[in-house]
């Protein structure tokens, strides 16, 4: 089997270098310090939010993407139509549910989309070219596999306590609390401690200079897709910049 087979298989359609990928997070993390909710630069920003959400459709999750689709054009909806229409406690509250959806919901997305297509070995080998610090790059990659590990655990406390009728309504809802974000707050130490364990065990931290058989690099979809982001976040922040806006 070639290169470009195992490659199709471990990440989907698209193959992005991990750098590619954190580069894109960090863009991402630039437009989210710049506050816009109309004009040319909100244009630019709305294109910019859609790119990680093509890419998570290429990996096979439409699902996901279309869920977010619809929850960024609601909240978008709801913010402009609650600016004109609702007032007081009510108003405001529905104005920052709305803000924190459309101004921070992109780059969860797209921070879900660099945990969910990079496996360990890659995000180390990536880390190593770029000669980070190893407390760095431990840190984020027990992070990276810590998360997702607690939604599963999530998970199957969920199904355990579905099977035994605890859940909302029917007045359970304190037993609901107790029987599953107890037995969370337990596996969290516990997924930490093994993490720990693991990280320890396959030497990271040692002394000495890694090696990594996963084979990495730049290659044109990296080259298009950095291009494209680079571009528009530099459009972004000069049209926001001429409109008099600040940054966060």
């Amino acid at each position: 089997m070639d290169e470009g087979k195992k490659r199709k298989e471990i990440t989907g359609w698209l193959y992005l270098d991990p750098r590619s990928k954190l580069l894109i997070l960090v863009l991402f993390s630039v437009v989210v310090m710049i506050d816009v909710v109309d004009g040319p630069a909100y244009i630019v920003r709305a294109i910019m939010t859609f790119v990680p959400v093509f890419l998570v459709c290429l990996e096979g999750k439409l699902h996901i993407g279309a869920r977010f689709t619809v929850l960024f054009i609601a909240a978008s909806v709801l913010q402009n139509y609650a600016q004109r229409h609702f007032g007081g406690a009510l108003g405001m509250l529905v104005l920052f549910l709305c803000y924190m959806v459309t101004q921070f919901a992109p780059t969860m997305i797209t921070v879900w989309y660099c945990i969910s297509t990079t496996k360990i070995n890659e995000f180390m080998a990536a880390m190593n070219r770029m000669h980070a610090p190893q407390g760095l790059s431990i840190s984020i990659a027990v992070m990276m596999r810590f998360f997702p590990t607690l939604a599963e655990e999530y998970r199957s406390i969920r199904d355990a306590m579905k099977m035994r009728g605890i859940q909302f309504g029917g007045g359970k809802v304190t037993k609901m609390v107790a029987y599953r974000l107890i037995p969370l707050l337990f596996s969290s130490v516990n997924i930490g401690d093994e993490l720990s364990a693991a990280a320890v065990t396959r030497g990271l931290g040692a002394p000495v200079k890694r090696t990594n058989v996963c084979d990495i690099g730049f290659h044109a979809c990296d080259f298009l897709i950095v291009s494209v982001m680079s571009i528009l976040t530099i459009f972004y922040v000069w049209l926001s910049l001429q409109s008099g806006v600040k940054l966060l």
